[in-house]
């Protein structure tokens, strides 16, 4: 499951995101399916639980679709995680203004120009907030939600190796799927770990996180 601390500018967000993505849902609707999708039963209580600061949430996709459904709409399974996502990928680009899906920065090619690099590094941040991005995103919160976190950098392994363990991650819900690095790093940051770039030329990142699952206790195989 993935929890993300939320806002009152954060729901700003997600109302767009859904006015975006069900354009043909009412406007009321839309918002009241979006409180309970994060575990509020109205509106009105969203906005009180949120009007002096933050909150922890996670998705109930059911009561989000059971709301839409209700009320004769319909959405795509996975529409409010994937909102839900995109606030935090939000938040960790803001936190690192270089952040793409691969990593930090993009690829250098040498046969790549200034011009042609920029061009990519454009793409591939604004692709960060695409469904596939989102995909990403939540796949490797729920990995990197099984270790807890340590007061120092652990460089026993990089955001490289650790993307490769959160595609083979799956559990009882959800099954594995591609992530790419930059979305394990955009995942770190937004479940709050410290995160600390190699060296400025390379795109991996370490992290503060434990060398055992909290679930089980269960070592990870932490991989250079």
């Amino acid at each position: 499951m993935m929890k993300l601390e939320i806002t009152a500018n954060d729901v700003e967000d997600m109302k767009a995101e859904l006015r975006a993505t069900l354009p043909e849902v009412k406007s009321s609707h839309r918002i009241e399916a979006l409180a309970r999708g994060l575990g509020w039963n109205t509106n009105a209580a969203m906005r009180a639980s949120l009007a002096n600061g933050s909150a922890e949430v996670s998705t109930n996709e059911g009561a989000f679709l059971g709301y839409l459904q209700e009320h004769g709409f319909d959405s795509e399974p996975g529409r409010i995680a994937r909102t839900l996502a995109k606030v935090g990928i939000r938040r960790a680009m803001a936190l690192e203004p270089l952040l793409t899906q691969f990593g930090y920065n993009v690829y250098r090619g040498r046969s790549k120009t200034p011009e042609e690099r920029r061009a990519e590094f454009l793409a591939d941040r604004a692709s960060m907030l695409g469904d596939h991005g989102a995909d990403e995103f939540i796949q490797a919160c729920r990995f990197l939600s099984q270790f807890s976190k340590r007061k120092t950098i652990n460089r026993k392994s990089s955001s490289y190796g650790l993307k490769h363990q959160a595609e083979r991650f799956e559990d009882s819900r959800h099954s594995r799927g591609y992530v790419a690095n930059g979305m394990l790093i955009a995942a770190a940051l937004a479940l709050g770990f410290k995160v600390q770039q190699i060296d400025p030329d390379s795109p991996n990142a370490w992290f503060n996180i434990s060398s055992k699952m909290t679930n089980d206790g269960a070592k990870l195989a932490l991989a250079a």
